[in-house]
């Protein structure tokens, strides 16, 4: 993805952090009709992923959606801030060296 590439946009970057939370409290498939994620689909950032709950019942249910590839990962993960440069550091130097804050 370039840097005037559409797809590194907010809405882009919000479409890939809805599937990330969705990864983490371990409710995939994500699922949505936004053409969105069609376009993070083709471009090989989200792909298809489908969950059959209770496998060979008379109730068996298939539930179809998208999860991140390694690339939709890389790119949210590198969007977000970095935690330790938005912290203060808990050391601070002093005339005589660093001393803990």
């Amino acid at each position: 993805m370039e840097a005037d590439d559409p797809m590194t946009t907010k809405r882009a970057l919000r479409a890939l952090e809805n599937v990330f939370a969705a990864e983490i409290d371990n409710r995939l498939p994500f699922q949505s009709k936004a053409a969105i994620y069609k376009q993070l689909r083709d471009e090989g950032l989200l792909q298809d992923m489908v969950i059959t709950l209770g496998p060979g019942s008379s109730f068996a249910v298939t539930v179809r959606g998208y999860q991140l590839t390694h690339a939709g990962r890389l790119t949210y993960c590198l969007s977000c801030p970095d935690p330790e440069q938005q912290e203060e550091s808990p050391v601070q130097i002093q005339e005589g060296g660093a001393a803990w804050a």
